[in-house]
């Protein structure tokens, strides 16, 4: 615990000394660079100090000694911010100075805070580590913590629901797929960690049971309830705030449907009872599944089946806790004969089985660690169920690698109980509040999505949803790992040093003596009633006294935060979201000195987007447009990922795409299909998303056959870029994996999709009658060659392929004969123009003879 609240101002400290260093690189602050890189390499060695400890450290001596590193480091923290601030302030009451004075009261206050922490060096130097003792498990080394690794691929096998099978069968064949013809509700009841969400979201994902109902929901109550948010959820409606409205607009979209409601982790009937009477009763055989803990209100429910899930046994238990250390890898007999002991010391608690697994398989492999950790399960058995549960899950965060921790208790600490966290948002707040260690030469955002692949393959997170290229988006944690977060907290008193949110008026704030570093996030900027005017009176504006901030964030349109003032005084900004276009680009392009923003990573940004803003930030990432006023043509920078580019009146021919491109969505006036072959040549494009505003109303597109090869999802919305897509048997997009048209527009789609093994989805929404067929028909083709994987969904609504249902075959070759596509349609073209001249002909005719009849 001491170590994780010295650890955390140290990575504070560190991300201070990386932003003076911008600062003084574009002479924002007086500093002498060689007292930061002293200074720097002193808070280095006390980082690898504390990394190098074994996780559970028990010796008495060494607690304080840690604790005592943490405080220095506030105060050299304070003593940086002091010097900055000062220097800032004076700047606005002199100008043209050099900062001969300012560079002197600096170096002066280095000097003590260097002399400082090269004595607690000392101490470190000297303490002898080997005196110390230790529990056992810390005595051998945990796992390689490669911080280097950039593989953030998640690999991990078909979901399971090991020990469970008797539960599912139960489920299907008694509720499921039972005769009755009323709405059923039943309840899965069991203690915390059991499995209960586990199976519920299993039978939800059924093939067969999405095959059975027309509509199905999954909602979260969770003890925090909230009927509104229940409902908007439900309805995915944000906008309505009245409950009675929004509980009729539920009850009328499920009446004359057969649905399927799973509501998880219900902790109060009255939850139920305030749900209930939206849920209609018209004997389409519908069900509801309902996750507890409570079996009084299970009982409270009067249902007449409960699925009681209880402990594994112990060959299940075995099951499980192989299938998550080894995967498809056989076990040692040497390993096997303690791991054995270990999982029987976890009585059956499957969150307990997967938590210690995911511990054991990021471990060295060896009898003697194994041991050591079976000892420390084995002191838990005496504990009731629930207290063994939550110390299991204790000894697996004890056990985190130091780099880890930080991340794991922000994110069970600092999110509401059940809620979905997006990734990009807490990326940028990780990065903001210097919790991540920066690896030189590799930008932190990559190191930080390491750490959270890293804590999902230690079963202490788990991924919500993924994005259309296979990234985590959104991800959770469960409730009793949230409530360990918040005990840890709470017990250390973490993150009330060196991490802070401010709240109140920014300028009151500016005006006190509370720390200016700790603003990282702009988003936490506000303004009270009577300071919404700065008093002109002032050289200096209030917000350039926050000199460490790392993110921007629009909170409201017409914000009066000046962020002219922040941009221009920023070097070190890791992202900027929702706006800022014009301060932005006065920032970057008219400034008195012009800035490269090194760090930036994320943007957002409307009709701002020029070639100078291109150079001024190349390491940037993440990128959106939206409209572009610049009539030249446009480039981006060279290691750009992702783009997003929304123009209702431009085309795309003025954009020159980097290579490094993975994610290109497109919402523009025009798109030819030449453009659109040009982006099947960015070698690293995996997701495409086409919007074109404008009819191409001869838009005929055959991709090249070297184009699209890492393409694995794409989208074509809107009126469209073409009418026809043949392609005849040829076989395009090799690793495709879904498809979406939203397009009315296009009449046909290629043959040659049929032969697309990747492809597990398509998408068609207001689609041509001769679309449909054709995906239909692929559907079968595909099912054919044994794709089962393949789910085609019509208008929103799945369609299903059942073997025992006929089907008339037919001769696919002629029913779906693309054969020379574009001969087809010069015949028709030629034939439209015959009959055109054909009826002006006769019109000539029937005009003479009416002006002869005339005579």
């Amino acid at each position: 615990m001491a170590a994780v609240a010295a650890y955390i101002p140290l990575l504070t400290l560190l991300q201070l000394l990386d932003t003076l260093k911008l600062r003084y690189k574009y002479k924002l602050n007086f500093v002498d660079p060689k007292q930061i890189d002293s200074l720097e390499e002193k808070v280095l060695y006390l980082v690898e100090f504390l990394e190098s400890l074994p996780p559970r450290p028990d010796d008495l001596q060494i607690e304080p000694f840690i604790l005592e590193i943490g405080d220095s480091v506030v105060k050299t923290c304070q003593d940086l911010d002091f010097q900055v601030v000062e220097q800032i302030r004076r700047a606005g009451k002199v100008k043209n100075n050099k900062g001969g004075k300012w560079l002197s009261a600096f170096r002066e206050d280095m000097i003590k805070v260097i002399g400082d922490l090269e004595s607690i060096r000392c101490k470190v130097t000297g303490f002898n580590l080997e005196s110390a003792t230790l529990d056992t498990v810390s005595e051998l080394p945990l796992i390689s913590t490669d911080r280097s690794s950039s593989n953030s691929t998640i690999k991990r096998g078909d979901p399971k629901v090991i020990g469970f099978e008797h539960h599912v069968s139960f489920l299907k064949d008694e509720f499921i797929f039972s005769h009755v013809k009323t709405r059923e509700v039943i309840p899965i009841v069991g203690m915390g960690g059991i499995g209960k969400t586990t199976l519920a979201r299993f039978v939800y994902e059924d093939p067969s049971i999405r095959r059975r109902f027309d509509k199905r929901y999954w909602v979260t109550i969770s003890q925090e309830y909230d009927l509104l948010r229940i409902l908007q959820g439900i309805l995915d409606d944000k906008k309505c705030n009245i409950i009675s409205d929004l509980g009729t607009k539920l009850s009328q979209s499920l009446k004359g449907f057969r649905y399927l409601i799973v509501l998880d982790d219900m902790w109060y009937l009255r939850a139920w009872e305030d749900l209930r009477q939206y849920f209609p009763e018209d004997n389409q055989g519908s069900r509801i599944i309902v996750t507890t803990r409570d079996k009084n209100l299970a009982d409270g429910l009067r249902s007449s089946k409960i699925c009681d899930v209880g402990f594994l046994s112990k060959e299940k238990s075995w099951e499980l806790f192989c299938d998550r250390v080894f995967g498809g890898i056989c076990c040692s007999s040497e390993l096997e004969t303690i791991g054995r002991q270990i999982v029987e010391n976890c009585r059956g608690l499957p969150l307990g089985i997967i938590t210690i697994a995911g511990l054991l398989s990021k471990s060295n492999k060896t009898c003697e660690y194994w041991s050591s950790v079976s000892k420390d399960v084995a002191a838990l058995v005496n504990s009731d169920d629930n207290e063994r549960c939550k110390n299991i899950l204790g000894l697996s965060y004890d056990c985190l690698p130091l780099h880890l921790k930080p991340l794991f208790l922000y994110i069970g600490g600092f999110h509401e109980e059940d809620k979905r966290i997006k990734m990009e948002d807490l990326i940028n707040k990780l990065v903001a509040f210097a919790l991540v260690r920066p690896i030189p030469g590799k930008p932190i955002q990559q190191v930080t999505k390491n750490y959270m692949i890293e804590l999902f393959q230690r079963n202490l997170i788990f991924i919500r949803d993924k994005d259309e290229i296979g990234e985590i988006s959104s991800l959770g944690i469960h409730d009793l790992l949230r409530d360990l977060c918040l005990k840890e907290i709470n017990h250390g008193k973490l993150f009330s040093r060196g991490f802070s949110k401010l709240d109140g008026c920014s300028k009151c704030i500016s005006s006190s003596q509370r720390s200016f570093y700790l603003l990282r996030d702009a988003g936490d900027l506000s303004l009270c009633g009577s300071c919404m005017e700065f008093d002109k009176s002032e050289e200096t504006s209030p917000y350039s006294l926050f000199w460490n901030i790392q993110t921007l964030r629009k909170t409201y349109p017409y914000s009066p935060i000046p962020i002219y003032d922040i941009c221009c005084n920023s070097p070190q900004l890791t992202s900027m979201l929702r706006g800022f276009n014009k301060a932005f680009q006065k920032s970057v392009i008219e400034s008195e000195r012009p800035i490269i923003f090194e760090r930036l990573f994320y943007l957002y940004i409307a009709k701002g987007w020029t070639t100078e803003m291109c150079n001024a930030m190349p390491t940037l990432r993440y990128l959106s447009i939206f409209g572009l006023k610049y009539s030249g043509d446009v480039s981006f920078p060279p290691l750009l990922e992702r783009l997003t580019y929304i123009s209702r009146d431009r085309g795309v021919e003025c954009l020159s795409y980097p290579q490094s491109l993975r994610y290109l969505i497109l919402i523009c006036g025009k798109i030819s299909c030449d453009q659109m072959n040009g982006l099947g040549m960015l070698p690293n494009l995996e997701a495409l998303i086409v919007s074109s505003l404008i009819k191409n109303p001869d838009g005929v597109w055959k991709p090249n056959e070297d184009g699209f090869r890492r393409l694995k999802y794409l989208r074509i919305r809107d009126r469209g870029f073409c009418k026809y897509w043949p392609t005849g048997s040829d076989i395009h997009f090799p690793q495709l994996e879904t498809l979406d048209i939203d397009n009315s527009y296009l009449r046909e789609i290629p043959r040659g999709l049929k032969d697309i093994g990747s492809l597990c989805k398509m998408q068609l929404y207001k689609c041509h009658k001769d679309v449909v067929s054709r995906a239909k028909w692929i559907l079968k083709q595909q099912r054919r060659s044994g794709n089962d994987q393949l789910r085609l969904f019509i208008n929103r609504k799945e369609e299903y392929y059942d073997d025992e249902e006929e089907y008339d075959d037919g001769d696919d070759e002629e029913e779906y004969d693309d054969g020379d596509d574009e001969g087809n349609m010069m015949m028709a073209m030629m034939m439209k123009n015959m009959m055109m001249a054909m009826m002006a002909m006769m019109m000539e005719m029937m005009k003479g003879e009416i002006r002869r009849g005339g005579r």
